[in-house]
Formats: structure tokens, C-alpha cells, sequence
């Protein structure tokens, strides 16, 4: 007697991966632009100060900075820094604001970088270099346009 298979042997069978593998790089996809979507932007940390009044009280405080107790150093497009309208150098920067800043502890030194020919990377690096001067105690001064 002979047993006869049930199913006889056909063809190979096919498995076609197409549709699954459309289904995963979809899904990769979407988890590849959420990720990037989370990630916060690298950039310069700046903790502007936010004011906690009204616009027309602005200076009328006592407790406010007097013209005597700002530096303003004054950047040109060029990268020199200058005090009162003369070229000063690193050197003689360095001890004019340590002079300033030894009389008072109200005193502060503002970076002026009003004109538009100054780029923004020179700005940041003028400024680090009086951070590492006066600390914490300098500022930037900014204009509306």
C-alpha cells in the first residue's frame, strides 16, 4: 500500500517583504523627526532679565544704575574697543576696569555694539573676554531698531 502526502510538494513558497518593509521605515521615519522635533537647539545660554514694570516707570527707581556707575566700552566694527571714543588697549582696558569696578559694587560695564558692520561672533567673544575681567557685572547694550 502506498501513502500518498496529503499536500504534495509545490512550488517554493514566497514570503514578498515589501509591506513590512514599507510598514517599519515608516515607522522609523516617524520616530527619527519626533526625535529631532524634542531636541532642544544648541546655542549661547542668555538669561536676558525680565522687568517687572510698566515701560513708563523704567529709570524712575531708586535703586537703579546712575550715568557714574556705567562703563561703556564701545565696539567697533574692526574688533578694537574703545573708551570714550579713544582706542584702548587690552592692557590698559583691563586695569581701567578694575579701577571702575573696585569703587563700588553697583558698578557695571556695558558693551556697546550698536553699529551694524560689528558680527554677532565678534560681540561674543569681546564679551567673554570682559566677563573674564569684571565677572558677572557686564552687560550689553541694545537699541531698538
Amino acid at each position: 500500500m502506498k501513502i500518498r502526502k496529503k499536500y504534495q510538494n509545490s512550488v517554493n513558497t514566497e514570503i514578498n517583504l515589501t509591506a513590512l518593509l514599507d510598514v517599519v521605515f515608516s515607522i522609523l521615519a516617524f520616530f527619527v523627526l519626533l526625535s529631532a522635533a524634542l531636541t532642544l537647539p544648541n546655542g549661547i545660554g542668555l538669561d536676558l532679565p525680565i522687568s517687572d514694570r510698566p515701560n513708563n516707570q523704567i529709570g524712575s527707581g531708586s535703586g537703579d544704575l546712575q550715568p557714574e556707575d556705567v562703563l561703556i566700552i564701545t565696539l567697533a566694527p574692526s574688533g578694537q574697543m574703545l573708551k570714550d571714543g579713544k582706542l584702548i588697549s587690552n592692557q590698559q582696558l583691563t586695569e581701567e576696569i578694575g579701577k571702575f569696578l573696585k569703587t563700588s559694587t553697583r558698578r557695571m560695564v556695558v558693551l556697546n555694539a550698536d553699529n551694524a558692520g560689528v558680527s554677532y561672533q565678534l560681540v561674543i567673544s569681546r564679551l567673554a573676554e570682559l566677563r573674564a575681567i569684571a565677572g558677572n557685572r557686564v552687560a550689553i547694550a541694545t537699541s531698538r531698531s
